[in-house]
């Protein structure tokens, strides 16, 4: 890491890494190998809404730094389960990566947010871009619509860049700092159950913080094929969004109901 490295002097542990595992369809082995870490990073796999993992052994035979929770919450589960994260990574690490089951990291993703994080000592929320999985292979319509509404603010682009309001970082490839999460009291809304990671945001931007995108640590998403999936995501996540940017707008207050009759008409078709 060079100069970039932690002080010598600090106790705390460099990374933990936080693999939200939502489907057992999906292999996580192959993520868990791409992710390069160091004695000092933790891989914590949150099994979230599911009982068992496939290969368990052979996931914790992978790296000696791998532990796996179950947790018994059902009901909007992403946020409890990623506050989960949160108290397990205060314990003694500097920063904590999200990552979801459903992507695969390129290589160095893991330094790379570190190292972000010690240039910037002042930003506490850094993002990596997102590559939608139709770039890879077109499976059908509905994943390059999927892929194009969920990414589209979080392409690859030449340089570093601030993400202004009323845009995000999402948890499939975002780290905090710690100590930022400790001083401001910060954790997800437990009352969604998706769009959690525009609500931090949010809480972020009010603490008058900047949320960084870098260039340098890209993942690849595995979006949803089939038209079903896709609309019932993007309807969920399309009005959590809106009511998480919004919800203390005078014009949302006045015009109530009307408004949210247009929204879901109209907001498929956008």
């Amino acid at each position: 890491m060079g100069k970039f490295s932690l002080s010598k002097k600090t106790k705390l542990n460099r990374i933990l890494i936080c693999i939200l595992y939502h489907d057992i369809n999906y292999d996580i082995r192959k993520l868990i190998k791409k992710i390069q870490i160091k004695k000092e990073d933790k891989i914590l796999i949150i099994l979230d809404g599911i009982k068992n993992i496939k290969n368990e052994k052979r996931i914790l035979q992978l790296k000696k730094n791998i532990k796996i929770i179950y947790s018994k919450k059902r009901k909007n589960s992403l946020p409890f389960n990623r506050n989960l994260a949160f108290k397990y990574a205060k314990k003694n690490y500097y920063i904590i990566l999200f990552l979801d089951s459903d992507v695969l990291p390129a290589n160095n993703l893991v330094r790379n947010h570190l190292e972000a994080h010690l240039m910037n000592k002042n930003i506490p929320l850094v993002g990596g871009t997102v590559k939608p999985s139709f770039f890879k292979k077109i499976k059908s319509f509905w994943e390059i619509m999927d892929g194009c509404l969920s990414w589209f603010t979080s392409q690859k682009s030449k340089y570093n860049r601030f993400v202004e309001f009323p845009y995000h970082i999402p948890t499939c490839n975002m780290s905090i700092k710690v100590s930022f999460l400790k001083n401001h009291k910060l954790k997800f809304d437990n009352n969604l159950n998706t769009g959690e990671d525009v609500d931090l945001c949010q809480k972020v931007r009010e603490t008058k913080n900047k949320i960084l995108l870098i260039n340098n640590a890209e993942t690849l998403h595995e979006d949803r094929a089939d038209f079903l999936p896709f609309i019932n995501h993007h309807t969920k996540w399309g009005r959590h969004q809106y009511y998480t940017l919004y919800k203390n707008n005078k014009l949302f207050k006045n015009i109530g109901f009307l408004f949210y009759f247009f929204f879901f008409i109209l907001y498929p078709f956008f």
